[in-house]
């Protein structure tokens, strides 16, 4: 039974749109909807030309003056015309909550009386410096943007991250107050979740990994080539999918594919990557850095356990022995290496963490769990904004 509240859906991207933060919010949309009477979507609000302007002039002058770069999605100048036209927005709408996922900016200097629930898979001061585009800002960028976050949470009622990672970060360095903060999974941004009795997969024969994504660099695919071409040198029958990208260097090992792209909107590619999925083993991607890797829930979703790296929010998706290993992030090459030929040399494993990853998948990464839990931590925000 849907919940008679009206929850603001709060974001200057269009949440319709499969694109928008890659595609999360698309699917955080749809979540919601099944949980509530109406989801009523403030965006997109797109840039004045004006504002456009004004953000490229700030980048110039902070290459010319620092030779750092500025951070034009957390600023006070976009934050304030956000207000300014949310504000508008919501003399004409009467709602019960404002949903806002990673939404700083948006919500920063807003003032509204309707309770804030602000959702993000991390926070400015951690993902600075962590991600190359959050890298090389100047000083004032970087003050800036974290008094973007800083207001963002107080100006919140309740606040809640996809890890543990990013939660325990806004407590020890935002100071936000631990008994709002909540930590909910994401779940695959895919339509066709394939029932757990039709994933067949045979673990005799040939193990066919799987390379997912579109930043070869940031992924680890140098390190996935060199893991791989141990393998095959000791003499293992596995094969490698390298799909979203394509590789520096050529590669001419007829036991590797590579994939460049292919569009999920795209109902023929679409089919594709849902067939790639079906016939892979393991995902191999030791990624360098990341917040939340939908991809490995997408995985999991097809039974593919996941070997990765223990960075960012990984390990509140991954956990060793269960669905996957995520190892230390000094590990060289070779230890992956090591870790598959221990699961290539004991099959029986290899399919109970392809058993356990769908089963982590259905009870924990999947949309319909995320939507039930906001519903409660809504309404709960609901309530709380009522005690003040």
């Amino acid at each position: 039974m849907k919940e008679k509240k009206i929850v603001g859906f709060l974001t200057a991207t269009d949440p319709t749109d499969k694109r928008s933060w890659s595609g999360i919010h698309y699917r955080m949309y749809k979540s919601l909807l099944n949980e509530f009477d109406e989801v009523y979507l403030f965006g997109p609000i797109p840039k004045s030309k004006a504002l456009k302007k004004t953000l490229q002039i700030l980048e110039k002058i902070h290459l010319k003056l620092f030779s750092k770069k500025y951070n034009v999605f957390h600023n006070i100048i976009l934050s304030k015309f956000y207000a300014y036209k949310i504000n508008a927005q919501l003399k004409k709408k009467k709602i019960d909550i404002l949903f806002a996922p990673a939404a700083s900016t948006e919500i920063a200097f807003l003032k509204t009386g309707a309770p804030i629930c602000y959702l993000s898979d991390t926070s400015f001061g951690q993902i600075n410096g962590y991600y190359e585009s959050f890298s090389g800002l100047s000083p004032l960028s970087v003050k800036e943007s974290n008094l973007i976050e800083k207001k963002a949470i107080k100006n919140s009622t309740t606040q809640v991250y996809s890890s543990n990672w990013a939660a325990d970060y806004v407590i020890n360095n935002y100071k936000a107050n631990s008994k709002n903060i909540y930590t909910v999974s994401f779940g695959a941004n895919i339509d066709s979740i394939p029932a757990e009795k039709t994933i067949k997969k045979d673990f005799t024969g040939t193990v066919n990994f799987l390379f997912l994504g579109v930043d070869w660099k940031r992924k680890g695919g140098d390190i996935v080539l060199e893991a791989f071409t141990i393998l095959i040198n000791k003499g293992y029958a596995v094969t490698l999918t390298i799909c979203g990208c394509t590789p520096p260097d050529q590669i001419t090992n007829p036991k590797i594919n590579i994939i460049p792209f292919l569009n999920k909107n795209n109902a023929e590619e679409y089919n594709e990557f849902l067939k790639i999925l079906s016939q892979t083993h393991l995902l191999f991607v030791p990624t360098r850095a990341d917040c939340t890797p939908i991809v490995f829930c997408e995985a999991n979703a097809f039974g593919i356990p996941v070997i990765t790296t223990n960075t960012g929010g990984v390990s509140s998706i991954i956990e060793n022995h269960i669905n996957g290993f995520a190892l230390p992030f000094e590990s060289k090459p070779i230890e992956y290496a090591d870790q598959i030929e221990t699961l290539l040399n004991d099959r029986t494993k290899l399919k109970e963490l392809s058993l356990q990853s769908r089963q982590k998948f259905d009870k924990e990464l999947n949309w319909n769990s995320w939507g039930q839990k906001m519903r409660e931590i809504l309404l709960l925000t609901i309530d709380q904004k009522k005690l003040f």
